[in-house]
């Protein structure tokens, strides 16, 4: 009988105690926002992948750098979805918008498709510092002839500052506008080849 008892004061603390945290807020990253342009002809194809990510971002909560080596997950803060699709999915927005096209697809496909360009990208890091500053560090490939030829190598270190450092909202946007800007300097390889 007393340790029912206990085991009901017990529950009913954590009940009580859940009462009292606040909601976790969910996040999602947001694609650039242009206007809409004429699409280019159906031939152009662009195949995006492999898109690989550093394995902490392979949570749900997001991650902030607190200094130095520490790092920090937002309590009551999280992504929506995973943050390698996510991603995946917000950069094929961006490129589709710059390049002005509806053939932007991520790899693999299930049935093979013949591709203009493909793109490769390495992110070595995607968060934002203790001032709030959004950082975007990845490498990028960009290759031709259905991905056999090489056309360029990039790199992309991008810092965006957050309107606000302490709102995890104003944070993702500047996530996201530093993953724009990545999407923009990838792009522009693209159009410089097609031009050219």
């Amino acid at each position: 009988m007393r340790l029912s008892r206990r085991i009901v004061a017990v529950l009913l603390l954590i009940v009580a105690g859940c009462a009292d945290s606040p909601p976790t807020e969910f996040y999602t990253l947001s694609n650039m926002q242009l206007p809409p342009a004429g699409l280019s002809p159906p031939r152009t194809v662009v195949g995006v992948g492999p898109v690989t990510l550093p394995d902490y971002l392979d949570r749900p909560q997001i991650v902030t750098r607190a200094s130095g080596n520490r790092m920090m997950l937002a309590p009551f803060d999280s992504w929506v979805e995973p943050m390698d699709g996510m991603f995946t999915r917000v950069l094929l927005e961006n490129l589709s918008s710059l390049l002005a096209t509806d053939n932007v697809v991520s790899l693999p496909q299930r049935r093979p498709t013949p591709l203009d360009y493909q793109i490769e990208v390495d992110v070595t890091r995607f968060d934002a510092d203790h001032s709030g500053r959004a950082v975007l560090d990845a490498r990028w490939r960009v290759f031709g002839e259905d991905g056999n030829r090489l056309i360029e190598e990039g790199r992309s270190t991008i810092v965006e500052p957050a309107a606000g450092p302490d709102s995890y909202e104003d944070i993702v946007a500047a996530m996201s506008r530093a993953l724009g800007e990545m999407s923009r300097a990838i792009a522009g390889t693209i159009e410089q080849h097609r031009s050219g």
